[in-house]
C-alpha cells in the first residue's frame, strides 16, 4: 500500500507549498490516475513515491517503508519504478541493452542474471532483439518503451508514469497505453499522471489535484460528473462528456459522464441502433 499522511512540500520556503496537507491511500495493485492543471503538484507527488523528494511535513509510506528512512531507499526504488515524461532524461546507456542493465548493475545483480532480465524486459515491451541498437536511432515511442523496459527489469511492485503518452504519435500512444494496461492486469500497481482525461478513463480511480490539494477522489464517472459541475473552473471538463451532455440536452438518450472516445462512440452507436429498431428517424 502507498500512504500519504498529511503531506506538504515546498521547493522554496518563500513560496506557497506545492503539496498541502495531502492524505491518501492506494491499495496494492490499484490503477490510479492523477489529473489537474499545470503546476498543481502532480509530478511533485509522484517524486515522493520513491524518495526522490521527501515531504517538508508529514509522512509517505510504500509497502511499509517510510521514505524518510535512508536505509530503505534502495529497496524503495526497486519496488517503485518511475518512467519520466521525457525518456531522454532517463536513458544513459550507449546501447539499449546497456541502458536497461544500468539499474541492475547498481544493485550488484550477477552478470548472467542481468542478461536474462534485459532480454525478458525487451520481450515484455515488444522490442526483442533491439538490445544492440543505439538509443539515438529509436523513435520517441521506442525510447518510451526502453525506459519502461529498464524499470520492468528491476521487477517493481509499483509503476509510476509521468505523462507516458506525451510527444507520441497515435500509434506510439496506443502501444504504450496498451502495455500499461497489460502490466496492470498482471497485478502491478500503476500511478499514471496525465493531462488527457481520455487516458485517465482506463484507471480504476482518479485523483484530482488543484493548487497542491486533493479536491476529488473517485471512479472515472464520479470524477467526470465533478468536473462537469459549474464550480470547477481551473480544470477543463472532458471533451467527450461535454459532447454527450449537449446531445442529452437535444433529446438523445446517451450516457452521461463519459470520458473516453470509445465509451462515447459506443453510447451514440447504441442509441442510433435503438432508433433504427423502433423505426423513429434520427
Amino acid at each position: 500500500m502507498i500512504e500519504f499522511k498529511d503531506v506538504s512540500y515546498r521547493y522554496d520556503e518563500r513560496q506557497p507549498p506545492v503539496l498541502e496537507r495531502l492524505s491518501l491511500r492506494i491499495p496494492d495493485g490499484q490503477y490510479v490516475a492523477i489529473i489537474g492543471p499545470n503546476g498543481c503538484g502532480k509530478t511533485t507527488l509522484s517524486k515522493h513515491l520513491n524518495a526522490l523528494l521527501l515531504p517538508s511535513r508529514g509522512e509517505v509510506g510504500v509497502d511499509g517503508l517510510n521514505t524518510r528512512d535512508p536505509s530503505g531507499h534502495r529497496e524503495l526504488r526497486r519496488r517503485v519504478g518511475m518512467v519520466f515524461q521525457n525518456p531522454d532524461h532517463q536513458i544513459v546507456g550507449m546501447t539499449v541493452a546497456e541502458d536497461i542493465a544500468f539499474g541492475l548493475e547498481n544493485l550488484a545483480v550477477p552478470p548472467g542474471e542481468i542478461a536474462i532480465r534485459v532480454r525478458e524486459a525487451l520481450e515484455r515491451v515488444g522490442m526483442a532483439g533491439c538490445g544492440p541498437r543505439a538509443p539515438f536511432t529509436l523513435s520517441g515511442g521506442e525510447k518510451r518503451l526502453v525506459s519502461l523496459a529498464g524499470v520492468l527489469a528491476m521487477n517493481p511492485r509499483w509503476l509510476v508514469l509521468d505523462e507516458p503518452a506525451a510527444y507520441l504519435d497515435a500509434a506510439g500512444r496506443r502501444r504504450t497505453l496498451a502495455m500499461v494496461a497489460s502490466l496492470h492486469r498482471e497485478g502491478m500497481g500503476v500511478v499514471h499522471i496525465t493531462h488527457d482525461l481520455g487516458e485517465a478513463a482506463a484507471a480504476e480511480r482518479i485523483l484530482v489535484l488543484e493548487r497542491g490539494r486533493l479536491i476529488m477522489d473517485g471512479r472515472p464517472d464520479e470524477v467526470c460528473a465533478f468536473l462537469m459541475s459549474e464550480a470547477q473552473r481551473e480544470i477543463e471538463p472532458p471533451a467527450m462528456a461535454v459532447l454527450m451532455a449537449r446531445l442529452r440536452q437535444s433529446g438523445w438518450d446517451v450516457p452521461a459522464n463519459v470520458i473516453s472516445l470509445e465509451a462515447a462512440h459506443r453510447g451514440i452507436h447504441e442509441y442510433l441502433l435503438k432508433l433504427a429498431r423502433s423505426g423513429v428517424p434520427s
